[in-house]
This record gives structure tokens, C-alpha cells and sequence, in this order.
């Protein structure tokens, strides 16, 4: 079985008691005997703690929260998403009281947002390390009154009643009758979405969304580009030929309820040959997905087939 590891900070990676050089963001492969258990210990570059784990079935079936585990067919890419920070004391980033909450955003070992309620029970969350930089400001959305967390790459909003009603990556963001989010992704199209949402002032609902490309895509990625562009409800059909055209409406229940669109493996094109192919990555629990390969056939830039891969 072949083992890849990423991380998202530069990390020392030890196998065993063996060290086997750097992870980051680029992945780093290793061979493994089917059924023998991995010890494996990654240290970061910079002050946090590192991460240690034994790698076997359980891991596998049931990632802890630090890391997520994407099936490839027989072998694994394990992702050492967050470390905990050395110093576990607790350092407050920003504070305010909001409709007779106080909402208070702090570190203790990752970033913890705590709402201690009017009616004195406390809420505890962990969220995405961007949010170190945030900062708080209360506005209304359909005349409600929100608290909105904003970070450079996210937003949380926490309602008037004291519950964390909303929490993803935006770009940008506005508030008035409803509230409107641009998110960029990352994409070989550049693919903006800008999207509205309607609030009862418990939830949020998505009413209207359009992606748009901000750059022009080249030749030998163009079948990213397509299916990126299914993921982001883009405009998939100006990738498909004449034939294809009328039936982009299907393509995405054709093709599942994906969450990411990832470059296959070396070993991918080692076994198959396929040059035009694309991991789909599927989830299966919570931090573990599977990772399913099409093949683009294309023809003259345009898709003519779509073919699901074995690996």
C-alpha cells in the first residue's frame, strides 16, 4: 500500500523512528505493508505541538479531528490539517457583548469561540485557524440582528437568540435584506461564486448563486477546468461539445455529490495511461473521504465522453 502525507505547515516526518523527511503541501509517498500498523510522528517547523498517530485500520475508518483521510483505491493520503500550539494558556483575540451575550474569540492550543448566553449557558466551538486575524461588528439581515466574525478568508455570524447560525470561506461580504457572500475558489478558471442568502434570524437559506471565470484556462488543464466547473455550478456546458451541450443539467447527479477536485497520484498515470483523468473526492464520515478518477475524452478542447476510472 502506498501512503501519502501533506500537512498544512512545513513538518518533520518520522516513520517508525525513522525519519523520512519533510511534508507540506506538496505530497510526499511512502510504501507500507498491508495490515502492519504505521507509527507516525509529525513535527511542525514553527511552535506548535507535533502530531503522533498510529496508522491502521482504525485510523483509517475513524480520523481524528487533526487530520483527514482520503481513500485512493487500495492506498490512503493521510492530511495533517492543524497542530495544537505549545502554549495552551488562553490568550484572548477579541470580545464583545451582543444582545446580551458575550461572544468572546480566543486561543487556547487552536482558535475557540465561546458565547456565553444571556441565560448563562455556555457555548464552546473550535474554528478554522483564519480566524486568528478576525474581527467582530453586529449588523442586521432581514431586519434580525446578526454578529458577524469576519477573518480575511471566512465569516461566522452568531444569531440575537446566541447560536453560531452560519461559518464558511468568503471573500466578501454585505448585509442588508439578505446576506450576500463572493467566495473565491481555487481553480484553474479563477471560478468567483457570488451568492445570497435569506435569514429567519435562526437559519440561513441559499436563494441565488452564479460563478463566473476570471481567467482563461489552458489546453492541458481544461479538464480540471470542466470538473471544477460541475463542483462550482459554473458554466460546465461551455465545456462540452454540440452533443453534449443539452444534457450538462444531469452532469452533476451523474457524477455525485463531490466536495473537491484533486490531481491524481504518480502511481494513477503510471497504471493507467490516462492523461485527461481527475480525482472527484467524496465524503464518506467526517474527515474521511474517497477519491473516485474520471477520464475527460476531449476533442478540439471540448468534452466528447466521461469515463469513471478503476484504480
Amino acid at each position: 500500500m502506498t501512503v501519502y502525507f501533506l500537512s498544512c505547515v512545513p513538518a518533520a516526518l518520522r516513520l517508525n523512528g525513522t525519519y523520512a523527511g519533510v511534508i507540506d503541501g506538496f505530497t510526499r509517498r511512502t510504501e507500507a505493508e498491508d495490515g502492519s500498523p504505521l507509527f507516525v510522528e509529525a513535527v511542525p517547523s514553527d511552535n506548535r505541538m507535533g502530531a503522533n498517530f498510529l496508522l491502521d485500520d482504525n485510523f483509517i475508518s475513524s480520523p481524528p479531528q487533526f487530520a483527514g483521510v482520503y481513500k485512493l483505491g487500495g492506498d490512503v493520503l493521510v492530511h495533517v490539517k492543524s497542530y495544537l500550539y505549545k502554549d495552551m494558556s488562553v490568550h484572548m483575540l477579541c470580545q464583545t457583548h451582543f444582545c446580551g451575550h458575550l461572544v468572546t474569540l480566543c486561543r487556547q492550543g487552536g482558535v475557540m469561540l465561546c458565547i456565553e448566553r444571556a441565560d448563562g449557558q455556555i457555548t464552546l466551538r473550535e474554528l478554522n485557524e483564519d480566524f486568528a486575524s478576525a474581527t467582530m461588528r453586529d449588523g442586521q439581515v432581514n431586519g434580525k440582528e446578526v454578529l458577524c466574525i469576519y477573518s480575511q478568508d471566512w465569516l461566522a455570524i452568531v444569531s440575537a437568540g446566541g447560536e453560531l447560525v452560519f461559518c464558511n470561506p468568503v471573500k466578501s461580504y454585505s448585509l442588508g435584506d439578505m446576506l450576500g457572500v463572493t467566495v473565491q475558489f481555487s481553480t484553474c478558471a479563477g471560478c468567483v461564486g457570488e451568492c445570497n442568502y435569506s435569514y429567519d434570524g435562526q437559519k440561513f437559506t441559499l436563494t441565488s448563486g452564479r460563478t463566473v471565470e476570471t481567467r482563461p484556462v489552458a489546453d492541458s488543464v481544461k479538464h480540471f477546468a470542466f470538473f471544477e466547473s460541475v463542483l462550482t455550478r459554473g458554466d460546465s456546458a461551455a465545456y462540452l461539445c454540440g452533443e453534449l451541450k443539452p444534457r450538462a443539467g444531469q452532469l452533476a447527479s451523474y457524477l455525485g455529490d463531490f466536495v473537491d477536485v484533486v490531481v491524481p497520484p504518480q502511481k494513477f498515470y503510471e497504471r493507467t495511461g490516462e492523461n485527461r483523468a481527475a480525482g472527484l473526492v467524496y465524503a464518506e464520515a467526517s474527515n474521511l473521504f474517497r477519491v473516485r478518477f474520471f477520464a475527460a475524452d476531449m476533442v478540439g478542447g471540448l468534452v466528447e465522453n466521461i469515463r469513471e476510472i478503476e484504480y
